[in-house]
């Protein structure tokens, strides 16, 4: 992946006209979250918002992430305007891992970190990321 960070949640921000089925609220569509630290790429904003699944994508829904809770992400650039996402923005590809769910206090990212692995620690992380 070209784009590696540790992330904060900040915000949902757009939401779906639309009900999903199973999910009882109003579902967010995009999140606005925080870098907290980058390990890849070129990206220099603070903040930078992330599309989720309308229905109809490959893409996890935004209600997957928690308002307050930290990810390690690797979300794709999005290279052009559409009603799924914004230029410069960036979106999840859900067919494959492209986040973990981060204990900040314990410094453990969970999840499918590998088809034999569904934890690490955010220093093996950045080990492995530098090799």
């Amino acid at each position: 992946m070209e784009f590696v960070a540790l992330v904060k949640v900040i915000e949902y921000s757009d939401y779906l006209d639309q009900e999903i089925v199973g999910y009882d609220k109003k579902m967010p569509f995009s999140m606005i979250v925080e870098i907290i630290k980058k390990y890849k790429g070129t990206e220099s904003r603070k903040k930078i918002k992330i599309w989720g699944d309308d229905g109809a994508q490959c893409r996890p829904y935004i209600a997957e992430f928690e308002v307050g809770e930290c990810y390690l992400i690797a979300p794709t650039l999005i290279k052009e305007n559409s009603e799924l996402g914004k230029k410069g923005d960036y979106d999840f590809f859900s067919c494959w891992t492209d986040y973990l769910t981060v204990d900040y206090d314990k410094g453990i990212a969970f999840g499918e970190y590998s088809k034999r692995k569904n934890k690490i620690t955010l220093k093996e992380f950045e080990k492995a990321l530098k090799n």
